[in-house]
């Protein structure tokens, strides 16, 4: 039985994402109002006032479409076959990402999502302090396993990283330097995949969602590239891969705008609705849950394709649940164990190509001691993978070790 009993994955709302720096005071911002010109002049002014006017005119009356946006109009249509995948190599760019020109957008508060080009984002205000104690869990997972198992630690930053301009990651903490304050802190030897860096190389890709807080299966795929050239591993190629998508996905963000007084949410995330693609990996054996609420365990598939509305993120290992173990038919003779957050559910399926075995766990929900599990069954790695947000705060510090030998 589980320690909680939330469907699917950790929602923006949960206590975790409280913590992790989004309660800022709720800044409304009026609508921009439209300037009457004083009377002209001469005929010159009045003729080049008219054309400025004409030109804001016919540039507001159609919406600005980001380069994100069109990604997901390139990948919402039926995807059974691998080479409609768009990447970054063969994305194609409409006239209109070439020529048009950006308008002068301006950020703004909803709620606790900051608003910017139709896409919501997370704040980050993480510390040296709370960078110190997520490294210090880490290392606890490492010295109860010993010397024989191989501990990595994955720590993913957020869509505003990439995402937001300069003026405004000034108002924020450097998630970069915080990741690299964790990697530095350990006092154990464990084994840093630092996908900062690959995450910015593709930051023009649909790598995150623009109305949730996670990142897409893209994203995810060019961090598990980081983690198998670190574990010294083949990384499956993804045009080889069968997918599947779910349209119209409004996520945790979008959920987040939804208050009293804007009942239908945000109507820029309204009418930028995201698009989940997933991947059916091959050589699958077997997949076993336990689900939320559930006493015992169940065989599913690996993806819940049937996942739909702000819960289609859930389609990734059925969402955060206590536990998941997935059997292949690969003969590596290596296991590995993720000790993840919400970021773990869209990265897991992509290991499955590169072990024996992959139990999957997520501390907020599993009960009991997993060192144990693993020693028992002959774990040879693990990977301890969450975003920033998630890694900042005391929740996921006790979580973690609430998992441990006490």
């Amino acid at each position: 039985m589980s320690r909680r009993t939330s469907f699917g994955y950790s929602t923006y709302g949960s206590r975790s994402y409280h913590a992790g720096g989004y309660h800022r005071k709720r800044n409304r911002h009026g609508k921009m109002r439209i300037l009457i010109l004083t009377p002209v002049i001469c005929l010159t002014v009045a003729g080049a006032a008219f054309s400025l006017w004409y030109f804001v005119l016919r540039n507001n009356s159609q919406p600005y479409q980001s380069t994100e946006s069109s990604v997901v109009s390139e990948i919402s249509s039926p995807v059974s076959e691998p080479s409609a995948e768009v990447s970054a190599q063969s994305r194609p760019e409409s006239s209109a990402q070439v020529s048009a020109p950006r308008p002068d957008i301006q950020g703004y508060q909803d709620g606790n999502v900051f608003m910017y080009d139709r896409c919501g984002y997370e704040l980050f205000y993480g510390t040296d302090e709370s960078a110190a104690a997520y490294a210090a869990a880490v290392s606890a997972v490492k010295k109860g396993l010993g010397k024989d198992v191989n501990v990595y630690n994955m720590v993913v930053p957020n869509h505003a990283a990439f995402g937001l301009p300069e003026k405004y990651l000034r108002n924020m903490n450097d998630e970069k330097a915080n990741i690299r304050t964790i990697y530095h802190s350990y006092s154990e030897d464990i084994i840093p995949i630092d996908v900062f860096d690959a995450e910015e190389k593709h930051k023009e890709e649909y790598t995150y969602f623009h109305t949730d807080h996670n990142w897409t299966a893209l994203g995810a795929y060019y961090a598990y590239q980081e983690f198998c050239k670190t574990a010294k591993t083949n990384a499956i190629d993804l045009s080889t891969l069968t997918k599947g998508s779910i349209p119209s996905f409004k996520g945790s963000l979008f959920v987040a705008t939804q208050t009293d007084d804007n009942a239908k949410g945000n109507k820029e995330l309204l009418n930028n609705p995201d698009t989940v693609i997933y991947y059916h990996m091959p050589c699958i054996e077997n997949c076993t849950l336990l689900e939320n609420g559930k006493q015992s365990e169940q065989d599913v598939p690996l993806i819940a394709s049937f996942a739909e509305g702000s819960n289609a993120y859930s389609a990734f290992i059925w969402g955060n649940n206590p536990y998941m173990r997935v059997k292949t038919t690969q003969k590596t003779g290596k296991k590995l164990c993720i000790i993840k957050d919400s970021y773990g559910c869209a990265f897991a399926p992509f290991v499955t190509a590169n072990f024996d075995e992959v139990f999957i766990v997520d501390p907020s929900y599993y009960e009991g001691n997993v060192l144990d599990y693993l020693k028992k069954n002959k774990y040879t790695d693990v990977l301890v993978i969450n975003s920033i947000m998630t890694a900042n705060t005391a929740f996921r510090v006790s979580d973690i070790l609430s998992i441990l030998p006490q």
